[in-house]
């Protein structure tokens, strides 16, 4: 992900659910549902199927192996596409669904940004609108929904988290279906009238309506005003401005800030905006913004650094980095495979591990390695540092009996990298506010800095 694109990071889902289970009926229901999936538009047919591996698609193969897409009291079938765009199509038949839901579907595309692109919008949309077209030929419909993945995840919708929720008007979508039950409950001429670009009805008693002519727009002031309308319109319970005051806070999630990470530590910063959904992302932006490390203390003057007191200086290099390395990566070798590698780019990789797995302070087990607390990670941790100081920036070690004490001379300063490691483990958040990235960088600048 790019830096600028931070609060891009969203997905577009269409979800339609079924009161029949096909997979139920009589006559074979399975041929039913790939007929539907064979009939999807090319730009969303999918090519193969997920057990374990993926598969490529064929009616053979799924008639053949059916029963290993069984997952506990359900049949699950996920369907994905080779090429671009990324679009994964999930399709649920639970055994004990609700009586609105024996039959679930849902189709996420990836970046949602794809049905902004220029010329792309008006197509997308249309292929969307045929795809729900095409299951209510097939199927009864008794809910379905398309639009952003983020914003319908800030919504009320209860279906975020269950599939099985009652189907009632939660939020005025891009595109929204209501099944006869629903169209019954609302009034079908309440339903026919909603403030909307596009009102349809499908076949079986179910309507269609389109809050915009595009999902593109979902989060403009104009789309906000559109589903506030709707929504009031069909939940008379709701107030206009309220509503809308509703819908524009959860736009600013959308909405681009600044980022102004502190360069040493912004790696680190933003694998922790990376692994968060789009709604934490923007939060932690705005807290890692303000957010700046204590100065780098762990050094003195070269020529205030104490001579080595080791017997042989070369046999402790040797120890630093050969045999507190190779503990390093024995232990952190899969949390961080980056270590593997050798380079300094693995520094910012573990720096953010021992600040998300909470290293710094009690150690957390289940998090990390089982070979005892956080005393074993501190030399190899201090030697790691050491060495790119050495290696990177033409640095001298310094070895002394007392660990903390070695030092690695680049340039006119003398840095404590095993100081600087026990630093890092004397509280939680301590991984990140003595981080060995920013030491190193620290470092490099004035290495930098000295040699023009």
């Amino acid at each position: 992900m790019h830096h600028n694109d931070w609060n891009k990071a969203d997905d577009f889902t269409l979800q339609l659910y079924s009161p029949i289970n096909p997979l139920e009926r009589e006559h074979d229901g399975l041929d039913e549902v790939l007929d539907f999936v064979e009939s999807l538009d090319a730009a969303l047919r999918p090519g193969r199927v997920y057990l374990s591996r993926y598969l490529k698609y064929s009616r053979q193969m799924l008639h053949k192996r059916l029963n290993e897409f069984r997952y506990g009291a359900s049949t699950r079938i996920g369907f994905s596409r080779y090429l671009p765009p990324d679009i994964h199509l999930g399709l649920s038949f639970p055994d004990q669904g609700s009586e609105d839901t024996r039959f679930s579907l849902e189709l996420t595309l990836k970046p949602f940004s794809i049905v902004r692109e220029e010329g792309q919008r008006e197509e997308y949309a249309h292929r969307f609108v045929s795809l729900v077209r095409s299951f209510a030929q097939r199927f009864p419909i008794s809910y379905g929904l398309a639009h952003s993945y983020t914003d319908f995840f800030l919504g009320s919708d209860p279906h975020r988290t269950s599939t099985r929720q009652p189907k009632r008007v939660y939020e005025a979508y891009w595109l929204n279906v209501y099944g006869p039950r629903m169209v019954e409950e609302l009034g079908r001429e309440r339903l026919m009238s909603v403030p909307s670009v596009h009102v349809e009805q499908l076949p079986g008693g179910a309507v269609m309506w389109l809050s915009r002519h595009t999902p593109a727009d979902f989060d403009s002031e104009e789309a906000r005003v559109a589903q506030a309308r709707a929504l009031v319109h069909l939940r008379p319970e709701l107030k206009l401005e309220e509503t809308l005051a509703t819908l524009r806070q959860r736009s600013l999630v959308f909405t681009p800030i600044p980022v102004e990470f502190d360069e040493d530590v912004a790696d680190i910063l933003w694998l922790k905006v990376e692994a968060l959904g789009l709604p934490e992302q923007r939060r932690n932006v705005e807290r890692f913004n303000s957010y700046r490390p204590p100065p780098v203390t762990e050094w003195l003057p070269a020529a205030d650094v104490p001579a080595s007191d080791v017997d042989d200086v070369q046999r402790e290099v040797d120890i630093y980095e050969g045999v507190f390395l190779k503990r390093l990566i024995l232990m952190l070798h899969k949390q961080v495979p980056a270590l593997e590698e050798g380079s300094v780019d693995a520094l910012p990789r573990l720096d953010y591990y021992l600040w998300r797995s909470g290293r710094g302070g009690r150690p957390t087990p289940e998090e990390g390695p089982t070979y005892g607390d956080e005393e074993l990670l501190i030399p190899p941790l201090g030697a790691l540092l050491g060495m790119h100081l050495v290696h990177s920036l033409g640095g001298r070690w310094v070895p002394r009996r007392k660990l903390e004490e070695s030092a690695v001379v680049v340039g006119d300063r003398a840095w404590l990298p095993f100081l600087r490691a026990r630093h890092a483990f004397q509280e939680r958040g301590a991984p990140l506010d003595y981080s060995c990235t920013q030491l190193f960088r620290v470092a490099q600048r004035l290495a930098r800095a000295q040699a023009h």
